[in-house]
């Protein structure tokens, strides 16, 4: 058997366990909620920081081109020159939009005059140009020399325009009216954005925003963006130190990615692949998962674990420019990655839980102990009940409501069968507590032994004695009555006056009743 403070203890302990359960999984489930909601967060973020800026270098560059298509230094001539005054003015624009990587003009005789900036450039890429150190700026002018000739020369300078150095390269086979941005420009007759590809000069990836010229002469301005620079700044608004930013145009050419550099590099090495890597040659990891279930639809969200069972939310969106350049974007944050103290929180309260329930195992079993002690005199004072013996003189009393109700209904009862035990067998109290002898109304047919005392003269000498007196000689004279019989197992019926009427041979059967009634009057 069980006792009482342990299975007290054991079910506040139980309670307690169970409440932490519930604390520690209301724990997890608040943590991953809000790890989920800080990395949907985070992709909303970088969605409008990566887009933003596109949209801003695009708008920008937009709106110098249009300015530049009406100056009349650039549409009325289509003949440029080393000291033209268009080299000045595309350095001071180079200057205001450090997102452009140089501006250029081609017309339909096949001049082209580029102004670069060397600056944005890294070493191997000055190493194609054989740009000599301390060079900020390249002018590259192509002039038609008679024929189908296009010889072009190449001009490095410093900063304020000092030439660094200067030489030709007759055969070098830019022809700008080849381009597809100059042709695609021509044809829509309004500023347009060029898909990614690979810069003629430098081999890096670029996009051209073009321009028609609106003047007298046929041709179109552009301005060139580096996508390497744009893709570290993309990269670098990634959403938490797990995630990626990638972005791609309509087509799948790759705008942006964190390892464009080596892309770019493996499509160039293979002479049957694309200018420049599209999205949909990666099968591999979460972006290649992600693009294999992906429908082509402008919102596409999910959630996706890595090898390493890291939980991963994606987003696919489509963006839209101001000249019509469309493409999209795919952002890739761990979960892991933010509300990292909710995460440290999160231990400590279960660490704090389990010590409060380690702490409330004392406090338990001195409870259950207290709680006990009552308990265990309530079942003293059962014990003395069950063999008539005298109540006990302190009643169980506790804090506990019902502890402290059942210790003074104990009382009561003890004293109440106490007193019955003094006017009725004690084989007959035991029968009636523990149930042997029946209680209910009725009777049976059975044969009885009854015996009547009376006192001689009672009448004659209760009108002549003192009243407290002959009270008190009568109480002895039935008390020495009733004792006698009850030792011989009699059962006081009633009390008459002075006499005492008392039976034998039942509740209980006695078959020497008649000797136990003799033997009670000797």
């Amino acid at each position: 058997m069980v006792t009482f403070r342990m299975a007290i203890t054991a079910a506040v302990m139980g309670f307690i366990i169970v409440l932490a359960a519930c604390l520690i999984f209301i724990q997890i489930v608040t943590f991953r909620a809000s790890a989920t909601a800080a990395a949907s967060a985070a992709l909303d973020a970088a969605s409008a920081n990566t887009l933003s800026r596109l949209e801003s270098d695009v708008t920008e560059l937009s709106s110098l081109l249009r300015i530049l298509s009406t100056n009349p230094s650039l549409t009325d001539t289509d003949d440029r020159s080393e000291v033209d005054g268009a080299i000045m003015l595309f350095k001071a624009a180079l200057r205001e939009l450090p997102q452009a990587d140089s501006l250029h003009i081609g017309y339909d005789n096949g001049c082209w005059l580029q102004v670069r900036r060397l600056d944005v450039l890294d070493a191997g890429e000055r190493r194609k140009l054989n740009a000599p150190d301390g060079a900020l700026y390249n002018v590259n002018l192509v002039r038609p020399a008679g024929g189908d000739a296009l010889p072009m020369r190449r001009i490095f300078q410093g900063e304020h325009g000092d030439e660094l150095m200067q030489f030709d390269l007759r055969d070098y086979g830019y022809d700008v009216r080849k381009r597809d941005w100059y042709q695609n420009t021509l044809r829509a007759d309004q500023p347009i954005v060029s898909s990614p590809y690979r810069s003629f000069s430098i081999g890096t990836p670029m996009m051209t925003l073009a321009a028609p010229l609106r003047g007298r002469v046929r041709g179109v301005i552009a301005a060139d963006l580096k996508l390497d620079n744009f893709g570290e700044l993309v990269n670098a608004q990634r959403p938490g130190t797990h995630g990626t930013a990638i972005v791609f145009d309509s087509f799948g050419i790759l705008l942006a990615h964190p390892d464009l550099g080596r892309l770019v590099n493996d499509a160039s090495a293979d002479p049957s692949h694309a200018q420049l890597p599209e999205i949909g040659e990666m099968r591999s990891g979460l972006v290649g998962a992600v693009m294999r279930n992906w429908d082509g639809g402008d919102r596409y969200d999910g959630r996706i674990s890595d090898e390493d069972e890291r939980d991963y939310l994606f987003r696919v969106r489509k963006f839209s420019q101001r000249d019509g350049y469309s493409g999209y974007s795919l952002l890739i944050a761990a979960e892991d990655d933010f509300a990292p103290e909710v995460r440290k929180l999160q231990i400590k309260g279960i660490v704090i839980a389990l010590l409060a329930g380690g702490c409330f195992i004392p406090v338990a079993w001195i409870f259950g102990g207290r709680m006990s002690a009552s308990l265990k005199r309530l079942i003293a004072q059962t014990s003395r009940l069950h063999v008539l013996a005298a109540p006990d003189d302190m009643p169980v009393t506790s804090h506990i409501a019902e502890i402290h109700e059942l210790g003074r209904t104990m009382a009561i009862a003890q004293h109440t069968v106490w007193s019955f035990a003094h006017f009725v067998a004690a084989d007959i109290v035991k029968g009636v507590i523990d149930g042997s002898i029946s209680t209910e109304l009725g009777g049976v047919r059975q044969e009885v032994t009854i015996l009547f005392t009376d006192v001689s003269n009672f009448t004659g000498i209760a009108e002549t004695a003192d009243p407290n007196l002959l009270m008190r000689q009568t109480s002895r004279h039935l008390t020495a009555l009733t004792e006698a019989f009850l030792a011989q197992g009699g059962t006081v019926d009633k009390f008459i006056g002075d006499s005492v009427m008392v039976f034998w041979n039942a509740p209980r059967p006695q078959r020497d009743h008649v000797e136990r009634a003799c033997r009670a009057v000797h």
